[in-house]
């Protein structure tokens, strides 16, 4: 009995000794650096994928809505503009909604997806700050005469900038990620080629 412990001991360390050898000689995958980890899942990554596609249509969506808007048009009523508004309301909530289930599973996600989210979720409140100061304003100021001597214009101009950020900063992240994984494949390619 003993001499079968000793014989499993001694197998255990002629394969602990060979291992290492072995790890010598095994070729390691080419790491893709800076756009994927090994710690966020891909559910959550391709979930996140989605929510920022998503928050960047909707963006696109409120400003085509409140784009139109002109104070100084006779034919536009104040009751017009407000559906406007409130369509333009609607998108930046779900924005807003998006925002908050990325933010839940930040933790689970690509680094380049953490850096964007803290990046468009100021310029989604500033949307929905300047989106707010116009509605109120519509409201307390109805007719076209006075709503034109108020903030009313600017809000909608901001409102309108700020969506294009959003929107930009989205599509300018992704095109770099996808960029960096085209070189990533590339070089990985390129060194499999050199070492056949």
């Amino acid at each position: 009995m003993r001499t079968n412990f000793m014989k499993t001991i001694g197998f255990g360390l002629f394969i602990g000794l060979l291992m290492p050898a072995g790890m010598l000689f095994a070729k390691a995958p080419a790491p893709v650096i800076g756009v994927t980890t090994n710690t966020s899942r891909t559910y959550d990554r391709d979930e996140a994928s989605s929510l920022l596609n998503r928050i960047q249509d909707l963006a696109i969506k409120a400003r085509e809505t409140v784009g139109p808007i002109n104070v100084d048009e006779i034919d536009l009523r104040w009751q017009g503009q407000a559906v406007e508004l409130d369509r333009a309301k609607s998108s930046v909530d779900r924005m807003g909604d998006d925002l908050l289930r990325l933010d839940e599973i930040s933790s689970r996600l690509e680094p380049w997806q953490q850096r964007l989210i803290h990046k468009i979720t100021p310029q989604v409140h500033e949307m929905a700050y300047q989106l707010d100061a116009a509605i109120t304003t519509l409201n307390k100021y109805q007719l076209r005469d006075r709503l034109a001597l108020t903030h009313y214009p600017q809000y909608i101009n901001d409102f309108c900038k700020s969506s294009n950020r959003v929107e930009d900063t989205i599509s300018t992240f992704t095109q770099y990620v996808q960029a960096k994984q085209k070189m990533a494949e590339l070089n990985k390619m390129n060194g499999a080629k050199a070492s056949s």
